[in-house]
């Protein structure tokens, strides 16, 4: 009974992913991703000889595995299940048997991924027997971090804590391994001790509240990282006033407030006054400059920037679609081509000016060819151009 009740959820929740993933996961990103993933594989495989013996190289495969331990644990609850399944408490054992394989099903891809490019990392230093352990080691601490973190759920532990602590532990853990791989015990060891220490302080009963709170906390991570590539209708989106970005909300001219230009500083406005999407800009922008500095690679600079880009126009879609949608339009009621000639202009601002700050990181880190950077707001434009085209293909089919 309580099997097909999960089931039901869970079915609910595949549908969801898959509707997301096929805007996602379209034609040209899939493309972009090959692409990618192909000029990434080269370029690693071409620096092989040249790192050989680099303990660099070690480092940065056990901060990659460690970062990818990520795990998800979905129970699929409900605020009412407070209500009616508590009295059923000690018949829930097949729900959340099923929660968890379905939860540790759902954290699988990423670290496989991340151990395919971390064994090529590893074969640099290391034989492919060893490199082989060293995945097996990794896989072992998916296993044990996903353990520690559904016992985590039930006690008065923050499972975030032991995720980021667990992070930090399997760094150092991997690194001494691939120094050593007898040191692979101490591993074993650590994982056993903080085992039996959480399921000592793991409540005999189930934590109802505690349970809820957790499963909004992973819808609420999936709706994030969702709506960075389409938006997400039942995300209940806030605006944030950040004081540090008051200095770029110009004071606007009276003549501004016209039906042609009054929507260019409400677009503004709104992407200023977004909860998240300034930041996840600023991150991106950060994580993006971080990398290639760090590969130093010609072609992966461009291929990174070029995906990032594609990325962060991707998100300014949803200020045309909030923005139009809004109060305002049916108090002032303007046409529709006015609003769209508006974020046309905005999202061109910004789009040079995001392209500026990915020029100047390209060029400070291969002057020579500084004349590619010519690309990047050539791109980002095109992509913009494309992309409204769909959105404003979307509004007419909804008017009609």
């Amino acid at each position: 009974m309580f099997r097909n009740i999960f089931k039901t959820r869970m079915d609910h929740d595949i549908k969801l992913r898959a509707y997301y993933s096929k805007y996602i996961f379209n034609s040209h990103f899939i493309l972009f991703l090959s692409i990618a993933a192909g000029v990434l594989l080269y370029t690693l495989l071409g620096l092989k000889e040249n790192l050989a013996g680099n303990i660099y190289v070690d480092l940065v495969a056990a901060i990659l595995m460690s970062v990818a331990i990520i795990p998800v644990y979905r129970s699929l609850l409900k605020e009412a299940d407070v209500i009616f399944l508590t009295p059923l408490e000690k018949e829930l054992d097949d729900y959340f048997m099923s929660s968890k394989i379905y939860s540790f099903i759902l954290g699988i891809p990423v670290p496989f991924v991340v151990s395919a490019i971390a064994f090529i990392l590893l074969i640099i230093n290391h034989s492919v027997e060893n490199s082989l352990i060293i995945i097996f080691t990794f896989y072992l601490m998916v296993i044990g971090v996903f353990t520690l973190k559904v016992l985590a759920v039930n006690s008065n532990i923050s499972p975030t804590a032991i995720v980021y602590m667990f992070m930090i532990i399997n760094t150092i853990l991997l690194f001494l391994q691939m120094q050593n791989m007898m040191l692979i015990i101490l591993g074993i060891l650590i994982y056993l001790v903080a085992f039996i220490i959480l399921k000592k302080k793991t409540r005999s009963s189930i934590d109802w509240l505690a349970q809820i709170d957790h499963e909004k906390q992973e819808q609420n991570r999936f709706d994030t990282i969702i709506s960075m590539f389409a938006n997400v209708s039942k995300r209940n989106k806030t605006f944030k006033r950040r004081p540090y970005f008051d200095v770029l909300m110009k004071k606007q001219f009276i003549k501004h407030y016209d039906q042609d230009h009054m929507y260019d500083y409400l677009f503004h406005r709104s992407f200023l006054r977004d909860f998240d999407l300034p930041m996840i800009m600023i991150r991106l922008f950060i994580l993006c400059s971080i990398f290639i500095i760090w590969m130093s690679n010609l072609y992966i600079s461009i291929i990174f920037i070029l995906f990032v880009l594609y990325i962060m126009i991707l998100q300014l879609q949803g200020l045309y679609t909030a923005q139009a949608y809004l109060l305002w339009p049916k108090i002032w009621p303007v046409s529709r081509e006015k609003i769209r000639n508006s974020y046309i202009r905005y999202s061109k601002k910004l789009i040079i000016v995001i392209s500026i700050f990915f020029i100047i990181v390209f060029i400070s880190i291969h002057p020579a060819e500084f004349y590619i950077a010519i690309i990047f707001p050539i791109w980002a434009l095109l992509i913009n151009k494309v992309f409204s085209k769909n959105v404003y293909k979307k509004e007419e089919a909804l008017s009609d």
